[in-house]
């Protein structure tokens, strides 16, 4: 198994990021040609050798042709990557506003892997929510600012195409530092983290104040929380290959380095759980027919909902009731909270954030002797986890008149033995 480590200890931003999958050994000029497939004009991406804190790498330069004044100005660019569409311009130079349908329609339009579309977008995703609600607005609200740039674009869009060209089997990373003192940005001074940051990180293991300046800017926040399944500081097998990534500050305190490195590991279970940031809508009723609770948990689904389930419960004047809870996404929270009222008689529901932990998986398709089925694959401490998919189980189950027990149990016994 192939595994990607980010070490994290001086942080990480977009350029820095792409800067160590060259280092690392992606080649530049695949890289460029893959980019130019967003079909977007305008901008330069460059790549030069350099040296901090006595360790040399790769720095990157991604130049918007459209304010070259700006390129190479030691500044980080990534400041203040999104507001709200009532905020003003604080900004002398120009920037692109777009929207996050704007954001999409570029990279779903564009010739890139689906793959590397799939990254990409999960990295924009990641900065809108965050965005959206350090403002208080919803994403539909919320306009890409300096993210809506050319060169913020390309940032992201490449970490994408190199994460999908390295092909590995997961992404891990360290603790992230995240810096100290204040960025200035463009709702004025602010603490270091920057607030989309802090909210992107969530959940995840950080570091502070290793060095007084911002050390991972919220693009940076967001290709980890994108892509890594795990977070640990233990790691074991052979390295294959390192990378450096070089950054524009230097810093008395830590290197403005990114340090990267692919290694082969045989010991599936030193790869962390994959983490998920969601939220549990939940409310409780007692003047609902359970015919009608029944079938409001059967269309939560279809409204975002991942997973759905009743507890009884016993309420204020003793009346015995249902708690109706469904397990969903963040960004489709309200969604499904709007569904439960307007298919309910509850007068609340309560939004409680949660972390889910889960194995990686993968579907399967498996010719059995009793037709073709899909398994859902999983992996944890080195054993695979094999389960057929129960709507499978029930057709061939109506169809041959087995009991489903004994279709579950032939085709795992055909799938371990295959």
């Amino acid at each position: 198994m192939k595994v990607l480590y980010y070490d994290c200890f001086a942080g990480i931003s977009g350029d820095m990021n792409i800067a160590a999958f060259v280092d690392l050994g992606i080649d530049k000029d695949a890289l460029i040609k893959e980019l130019q497939k967003l079909n977007l004009s305008g901008w330069q991406l460059k790549f030069s050798r350099d040296m901090r804190g006595g360790i040399s790498g790769t720095k990157a330069e991604v130049i918007d042709e459209s304010c070259v004044e700006h390129a190479f100005s030691g500044h980080s660019p990534e400041h203040g990557h999104l507001h709200a569409r009532t905020h003003s311009h604080e900004h002398g130079h120009s920037h692109f506003h777009r929207s996050y349908a704007d954001i999409k329609k570029i990279i779903e339009n564009s010739n890139i892997s689906q793959s590397a579309k799939n990254y990409a977008l999960k990295i924009f995703e990641k900065i809108a929510l965050a965005e959206a609600k350090v403002h208080n607005k919803n994403m539909g609200e919320v306009c890409f600012h300096e993210v809506g740039a050319i060169d913020s674009i390309i940032d992201i869009v490449a970490a994408a195409v190199c994460a999908d060209m390295l092909g590995v089997d997961k992404f891990v990373c360290s603790a992230i530092e995240l810096g100290g003192g204040t960025v200035k940005c463009a709702h004025g001074v602010m603490p270091v983290p920057a607030p989309a940051t802090a909210e992107i990180v969530k959940g995840l293991p950080v570091k502070f104040n290793g060095a007084m300046h911002e050390c991972t800017t919220p693009t940076g926040a967001a290709i980890i929380a994108s892509l890594c399944g795990g977070f640990s500081e233990k790691i074991s097998g052979k390295i294959i290959a390192n990378g450096v990534g070089i950054g524009h500050r230097n810093s008395p305190e830590l290197p403005n380095i990114l340090r990267i490195s692919l290694i082969e590991s045989e010991d599936s279970c030193s790869l962390p759980l994959e983490r998920e940031r969601m939220s549990v809508v939940e409310c409780n009723i007692d003047d609902m027919p359970a015919e009608d609770i029944a079938h409001l948990c059967e269309k939560l689904f279809s409204a975002g909902a991942l997973d759905v389930w009743q507890e009884g419960i016993s309420m204020k004047k003793s009346r015995l009731g249902t708690k109706v809870c469904a397990l969903a996404p963040e960004k489709d929270a309200e969604k499904v909270a709007e569904f439960v009222f307007e298919n309910s008689t509850t007068l609340g529901v309560r939004l409680v954030s949660a972390n889910r932990l889960s194995l990686s998986r993968k579907c399967i398709k498996f010719k059995s002797s009793l037709g073709e089925v899909n398994f859902k694959v999983a992996e944890f401490n080195g054993k695979t986890r094999a389960k057929p998919e129960f709507d499978d189980c029930k057709k061939i189950s109506d169809k041959t008149g087995r009991y489903i027990g004994v279709v579950r149990k032939t085709l795992c016994n055909e799938f371990e033995n295959r």
